[in-house]
């Protein structure tokens, strides 16, 4: 019960950071923000918790499930961009277009994929042809697209930490109410990446958000190799080493994905 509240609270607490974060590196330079998104953040600390709370081998039965999960995400983010193509002049009708898509998109893959059983081998298959068919529909969106940006004050900031406060507690706490099943399905969510384009499309129409989805497409590649190297650590180095390794292996493949 201790280990959960924490789990909530430092998720929380990190998320907020992470998203913000993300909006200040993303309106200097989406490309970067896109590949940071992919980084796990909240994954890894509730993948932490679980092998606390349930052990390695608990973990490890969860993985395919984590891997496979990843092409909801992916759902997530097409479905945003397809979303935001309506109402652009409109903040209000632009972010809840797209948002509405996006969450159709997201929980329909979810609830298609939970029909199946899901090996490690159907979850790697998965998510590659996942990532293939994003990465081809998303290539058309030109990267270094030119945005006047103006200064961050004081209540814009304000404004948007206490949204994104509020939207991971509201993913939170829906999570915990829809059971577990569910919750395993909430626990795919991108996170950080859904404030995170609300507030660009809300404050930048369409001009940055689609740099970030583009990135974000292939740099979720992240993900699959911090849930391989758990999937190899956690038996062999425990939870807290196994986590510490993974998440620097992670940072050192995103250095040189940025590279290519």
């Amino acid at each position: 019960m201790a280990a959960s509240f924490y789990l909530i609270i430092l998720k929380t607490v990190v998320s907020i950071l992470a998203v913000l974060g993300l909006v200040y590196i993303s309106e200097k330079n989406p490309k970067i923000g896109g590949l940071l998104a992919g980084l796990p953040l909240g994954t890894g600390i509730v993948i932490f918790f679980y092998g606390i709370e349930q052990g390695p081998h608990f973990v490890m039965q969860s993985i395919p499930y984590g891997i496979s999960g990843l092409v909801s995400s992916l759902s997530f983010i097409i479905g945003f961009y397809n979303g935001g193509k309506y109402f652009i002049k409109q903040p209000v009708l632009h972010v809840t277009s797209a948002l509405l898509f996006s969450l159709i998109a997201f929980f329909s893959v979810s609830y298609f994929l939970s029909l199946f059983n899901i090996t490690l081998i159907a979850s790697l298959l998965i998510f590659i042809v996942g990532v293939v068919l994003a990465t081809l529909y998303l290539n058309h969106i030109p990267i270094n697209k030119k945005v006047t940006k103006p200064k961050p004050t004081l209540y814009t900031m304000s404004f948007r930490a206490l949204f994104v406060t509020a939207i991971i507690l509201l993913i939170t706490g829906t999570a915990k109410l829809m059971g577990t099943q569910w919750a395993g399905v909430m626990a795919s969510f991108p996170t950080a990446v859904c404030p995170l384009l609300i507030i660009l499309a809300y404050s930048y129409k369409d001009e940055l958000y689609p740099i970030v989805i583009k990135t974000f497409s292939y740099s979720i590649s992240t993900l699959l190799v911090f849930y391989l190297l758990v999937l190899w650590l956690f038996p062999t180095m425990g939870v807290y080493s196994g986590t510490l390794i993974a998440y620097l292996v992670c940072f050192i493949y995103t250095y040189f994905l940025k590279k290519i």
